[in-house]
């Protein structure tokens, strides 16, 4: 393009000058992202005539109204391109007369791997997914990416765009702290002050009044932070008040406090979703505690049914929790009868039938095996909240847990009650959850925290303790001392 100069932000400079081919564009709205990337698809199609470019959004519905118009706009400005492309709109696609190099635009979102049936004319030069963390999981951009890979020409680029969700432990959030290690991949974070020339002044009024009106919101909105707080189920969430190690929770016990009962929370689950059990530790302070969970996920480990699951993996798990809590374990039952026990209640979603039969099949002599009574979804979700904020509930992270199919530790920077408590969102119509969000793990725990805390006839069973003398701190002021 002789004579045509194009104005880019500073900030975007290594998109179009350095020699990575792996970006990761993430930021705060209006923070130049989509432009940019556009104006890139506009030189990519400069440099390399005889190449297509893919852009790509969770939701090809949005394309028409956003990213299209962005390209075309970019293509547009550009002196030299003039007359050069034929602008389609079913199915939307750009296309290059004299090459016929195309750009295609593609929803990549769903249960299906649309990129499968993608077969473009020539070589893919350029990759823009934008949106990304709209993105159901890390495995279905895993899975894109790959599908894509086969199409690509030599030195293709692939930019991926995302805003950062306001929960810190989504997994892009958690990917992209990942990929600032990775030295193949350039990680350019940009907010509107990246490109203040090129906003309006009351564009930039607008964003302001929030910062000092509603500094979280203008935090994630305009900052691209997680706070954590936007559309959050349990806010009151905070990993520096609510988890302990192990060697806390176990310092706390050699200084008085005591396991006094077990509440495990169960949600089953057999082709797609996970099967967790959490279990509550009782504590004679009052608090709960959770101890190691079993989870189980079949897109990993396989479909098992449920008389092998508990049979093979929930037994041996449910033994040695009791082995390290001092609970006396089913087996242990049957072996002393007359063994006094601490009280172990298993609540299990009444969703899953054959799960209570074969738990209670297995487990019954010794545990009260009962479904769950479920009430509304802001009752259940108003108790758990309760409890979190009256810090009732502490989390015993422990680095990760065991997978008792493949008898292997699996390693965990974050723990998976953590994460799904930090992570849940409401629905756009504040129904329920967001089904982007999993929650089986946190269901499970749900059901446990209801049927303790959701009971006020559990009350009493603290007040006898209390008469015992049993000690009354919270964890938090047991580690001060």
């Amino acid at each position: 393009m002789p004579n045509t100069q194009i104005e880019i932000a500073q900030a975007f400079e290594p998109l179009f000058t350095s020699d990575f081919l792996d970006f990761i564009l993430s930021g705060g709205r209006t923070s130049g992202k989509s432009k940019q990337s556009a104006t890139l698809s506009g030189i990519q199609t400069a440099i390399k005539p005889n190449e297509d470019i893919l852009i790509a959004r969770a939701s090809y519905g949005s394309i028409a109204d956003s990213v299209y118009n962005d390209v075309s706009e970019a293509l547009e400005s550009i002196p030299a391109f003039e007359g050069e492309f034929i602008y389609r709109k079913s199915p939307l696609r750009i296309v290059r007369k004299k090459t016929q190099s195309t750009i295609y635009f593609m929803g990549i979102g769903g249960s299906i791997d649309r990129t499968k049936g993608f077969h473009p004319k020539h070589k893919v030069g350029l990759v823009i997914l934008e949106e990304t963390q709209e993105l159901r999981s890390r495995e279905h951009l895993d899975q894109a990416l790959a599908s894509l890979r086969r199409r690509f020409g030599e030195d293709c680029k692939v930019v991926i765009i995302f805003n950062p969700p306001a929960q810190k432990f989504h997994w892009i959030n958690v990917w992209c702290e990942e990929k600032k290690k990775d030295t193949d991949t350039c990680v350019i974070h940009t907010t509107y002050e990246d490109v203040l020339p090129y906003l309006s002044d009351r564009e930039i009024k607008d964003i302001l009044k929030y910062k000092y009106s509603n500094k979280a919101y203008y935090d994630y909105m305009y900052g691209g932070i997680p706070t954590g707080a936007m559309g959050s189920v349990y806010p009151m969430f905070a990993e520096d008040r609510h988890i302990i190690t192990s060697q806390q929770f176990d310092l706390c016990r050699e200084k008085g406090l005591r396991v006094v009962g077990c509440v495990i929370g169960g949600d089953g689950a057999v082709t797609h979703d996970a099967t967790a059990f959490v279990p509550l530790l009782l504590l004679s302070n009052g608090q709960v505690a959770i101890a190691p969970i079993f989870y189980h996920n079949p897109l990993e480990d396989g479909v098992i049914g449920y008389h092998q699951l508990v049979q093979n993996n929930l037994s041996k798990w449910l033994e040695d929790l009791c082995r390290r809590y001092n609970l006396v374990s089913p087996r242990e039952r049957r072996e002393h009868p007359n063994a006094p026990c601490l009280p172990i209640w298993m609540i299990i979603d009444s969703a899953a039938p054959d799960l209570i039969q074969e738990c209670r099949f297995f487990f019954g002599d010794r545990v009260d095996v009962q479904p769950v009574k479920k009430a509304s979804i802001f009752e259940m979700v108003g108790t758990v909240q309760s409890s979190i904020q009256n810090d009732n509930v502490v989390i015993v992270d422990y680095g990760g847990y065991y997978n008792y199919h493949t008898n292997k530790w699996v390693e965990r920077k974050i723990n998976l009650l953590a994460e799904q408590l930090t992570n849940l969102i409401w629905n756009e119509k504040e129904t329920g959850y967001d089904p982007i969000i999993p929650n089986d793990v946190s269901d499970a725990f749900t059901y446990g925290d209801l049927f303790w805390y959701g009971n006020q006839e559990n009350i009493q069973f603290f007040n006898i303790l209390k008469s015992k003398n049993m000690t009354n701190n919270l964890i938090c002021d047991i580690l001060k001392k």
